[in-house]
């Protein structure tokens, strides 16, 4: 089936993912069917990007009713900055359309509210979608290289038991947008990893171009000793890795043909681009009428909330 798609923040802008999620959905057969900007020059700008980069020829509009109006959609992507997440999250579920979301789910931009309000008004986005029968997506891509992971440590998972685990991200921004940007790579592992959990014993040491995190994850089968690493860069590509039990891959990227690869001290094997499979996860949850998984969506959101309160205390 070939759905028909609209695309919030479509412009490569900062670290924005909008013109390579456009590429994908398009490869795979489907139809972009508009894109929403900021304003006329970067509307017209992306639109001549995605045209010339992806062979993307789509139509601009300037906000989401212009777009809704223009097209009956089946999609919406929602890849602009994380504090305008609600209120296209908002309108999407009223509007009857599923939802591919990049990460994190939603965070306002003055970082002011209550855990409590936070998660009361993402599990209304969640319940007004499950009761028109769409699907959300949260677009976490790492969790799709745990096959490639294993690959190369097949012994690092012994009788299912996680006891520690690292992930050590580059990302653009600074200060609290770091957290806000990639913390939600991390926590979407372990959540794939060992289940639902809280976060206990939080540390955090800010660094003079990052921050280190350091927690205790919490779950059914016991406990895992967990780091989150935050180093800014404006290298290209970023540096990337994440370790399980001890046991370390880094994310290379072969350029200019962009193919990423894992790499232990052993190996490097290609993998397939974890936001193609991604993608292809999100249109396979549809085709099977899935409901939305609120534990990864209000967990991943509640878990990110402790973290950025801790680095708001240090």
């Amino acid at each position: 089936m070939s759905y028909k798609i609209g695309i919030i923040g479509a412009a490569r802008r900062h670290q924005g993912t909008g013109p390579y999620i456009a590429r994908t959905f398009a490869n795979i057969g489907h139809e972009i069917s508009g894109i929403v900007g900021t304003s006329e020059r970067s509307i017209n700008q992306t639109l001549t990007d995605l045209s010339n980069h992806y062979g993307i020829d789509t139509q601009g509009y300037s906000n989401f009713n212009q777009l809704i109006e223009s097209h009956t959609l089946d999609i919406i992507v929602i890849a602009s900055p994380p504090g305008s997440h609600l209120d296209y999250l908002k309108l999407a579920a009223e509007n009857n359309l599923h939802i591919f979301c990049e990460k994190p789910f939603w965070w306002p931009e003055n970082n002011a509210f209550t855990l409590t309000g936070y998660e009361q008004t993402l599990q209304a986005v969640i319940d007004k979608s499950k009761a028109k029968q769409r699907y959300i997506h949260l677009n976490t891509q790492w969790l799709y290289t745990l096959k490639d992971f294993s690959r190369l440590h097949p012994s690092a998972i012994f009788n299912n038991e996680i006891k520690q685990f690292a992930m050590h991200l580059s990302p653009q921004s600074e200060g609290i947008s770091m957290l806000i940007d990639a913390a939600s790579h991390g926590l979407s592992l372990l959540y794939q990893l060992v289940g639902r959990g809280n976060l206990n014993q939080i540390e955090l040491e800010k660094t003079s171009n990052g921050a280190l995190i350091h927690f205790d994850y919490e779950h059914q089968q016991g406990i895992t000793k967990s780091t989150l690493g935050f180093i800014q860069s404006n290298e290209t590509p970023k540096p990337a890795s994440y370790q399980i039990n001890g046991h370390t891959v880094n994310r290379t990227v072969s350029l200019p043909e962009y193919q990423i690869q894992l790499q232990s001290d052993q190996q490097t094997i290609a993998i397939q681009d974890p936001l193609d499979t991604s993608i292809r996860d999100f249109l396979a949850s549809i085709e099977a009428g899935l409901e939305p998984d609120e534990d990864a969506l209000i967990l991943g959101a509640r878990h990110l909330y402790q973290l950025i309160e801790k680095y708001k205390q240090e």
